[in-house]
């Protein structure tokens, strides 16, 4: 789930570390930031028994894949160390960092940042030519798992991680409620939205389930940004590309839209006080005609409503611009100080495979490779799957905001929060979500 592991949980993770990793005890690839060019490498597996260690906190899918892999490979097995995702965005730091390093840790993005830059991590550039990863994950994937040599910067330099599942967010409606209030077809365009909402407040419906205690204000508040904003300085944003703003008119346009829903009664009063899986579950209860959310609630918002929720990407100003969303990739890095960097490798390369999407798939997820997945039945997952495959064609998906630096999620919900009650204005907000970026990028 999505908001398992948000930056404000990752903030604790950024510990102060010192040293460097040295050479793997396998002669595997060195970190990204030795002196010596990593060495060619070679992707035949052992047939001998080998163990691999792998710390993780999301059980599903990271145990449904690890069985999956085993069945093909029955003499690597796996010392799978699961934690609480509350403890594990703290703790993968410590992990990453002692000799006993685990060979395999789940990717946190903040962790990331910090062990990556002291050598702790590997550089995967030589397994990413060998597998032909690029060929085989979305480039916009990848691109969230790479990171500057200084970690500041996302999309540019190692990559440190390999996707092992992928998030989307969009819109979800309830069909029946949406027809009831005299609009016949889900919206293409923003405009179309407006005038959606209008109509459905006029029926004497909820417009928008939102929980903007925590992560619902941030998705609603993306989706209007990414359309207004754009895609392309939106990523260098989230990525902290030098010189990168968000204060621009643009941001200003997309909270003020959002106010403004707030002033006309589009979500309830409530909102500021509810958390995104209430709001979830009121939506899945037929209490509201839309909701913003991710791929990870497909299976409440099928179990409540069925065949009455769809999906569609929160629409853009036209219909010719690209299909855009926001999401992030779950996936997988491995310890510079592994010996047996080789085999984790072959676990990482098995993501991209078919079986690994039906794995996906069968467990409500978005696979990381959409060409080789199976086609979920007609209904909500198939719209979701639809969608995303269109945002990867389109290169529209943008980072989670909140990723941008380790205190966002708590500068963002707490500042839309204030907007949503009226008590801050649009400029004010987006000049103090800057002013964040700023202090942490420098």
């Amino acid at each position: 789930m999505r908001n398992q592991i948000t930056s404000a949980c990752l903030a604790a993770a950024l510990l102060a570390v010192g040293g460097l990793a040295g050479c793997s005890p396998s002669g595997d690839p060195v970190p990204s930031n030795s002196a010596t060019p990593p060495p060619a490498v070679d992707t035949t597996l052992p047939t001998e028994p080998v163990q691999l260690v792998i710390a993780y906190c999301d059980a599903h899918p990271v145990e449904d894949l690890i069985d999956g892999f085993t069945a093909l490979h029955p003499n690597i097995t796996f010392d799978k160390q699961y934690e609480d995702c509350g403890n594990f965005a703290t703790d993968v730091v410590n992990r990453l960092t002692s000799d006993s390093a685990p060979d395999l840790v789940q990717y946190v993005d903040s962790a990331i940042q910090t062990v990556a830059p002291a050598g702790h991590v590997l550089d995967l550039a030589p397994y990413l030519e060998a597998y032909d990863w690029e060929s085989k994950f979305p480039a916009s994937e990848l691109a969230q798992l790479r990171l500057s040599p200084d970690g500041r910067t996302h999309g540019v330099g190692a990559q440190y991680g390999i996707p092992g599942g992928a998030s989307y967010t969009g819109v979800f409606y309830n069909k029946s409620l949406l027809n009831q209030a005299g609009v016949e077809a889900p919206p293409g365009t923003l405009q179309e939205f407006q005038i959606a909402l209008k109509a459905v407040k006029n029926a004497g419906l909820t417009p928008i389930a939102l929980g903007s205690l925590d992560d619902g204000g941030i998705h609603l508040w993306g989706g209007l940004l990414t359309s207004l904003f754009g895609v392309a300085a939106a990523q260098d944003w989230v990525n902290g590309q030098p010189g990168a703003t968000i204060d621009r008119a643009a941001a200003v346009e997309a909270t003020t839209e959002l106010a403004d829903w707030a002033r006309q009664g589009y979500f309830p009063a409530s909102a500021n006080g509810t958390k995104e899986d209430d709001a979830r579950a009121q939506f899945a209860q037929g209490q509201a005609v839309f909701t913003v959310d991710g791929s990870w609630a497909v299976g409440t918002v099928q179990e409540g409503l069925g065949e009455e929720v769809g999906f569609f990407s929160f629409p853009g100003r036209t219909l010719q611009e690209p299909v855009t969303g926001q999401g992030f990739t779950a996936g997988f890095a491995i310890s510079a100080r592994s010996a047996k960097a080789t085999v984790a490798a072959a676990f990482l390369d098995y993501l991209a495979s078919a079986q690994a999407a039906r794995i996906s798939v069968g467990l409500g997820m978005l696979p990381v490779n959409v060409e080789s997945a199976p086609e979920p039945a007609p209904g909500v997952a198939s719209d979701l799957r639809q969608a995303y495959a269109q945002a990867v064609r389109d290169s529209g998906i943008v980072t989670f905001y909140d990723h941008a630096t380790p205190t966002m999620h708590t500068t963002l919900t707490q500042g839309l929060q204030a907007v949503i009650a009226g008590q801050l204005t649009p400029a004010d907000f987006i000049a103090s979500v800057q002013a964040d970026w700023q202090e942490s990028k420098g």
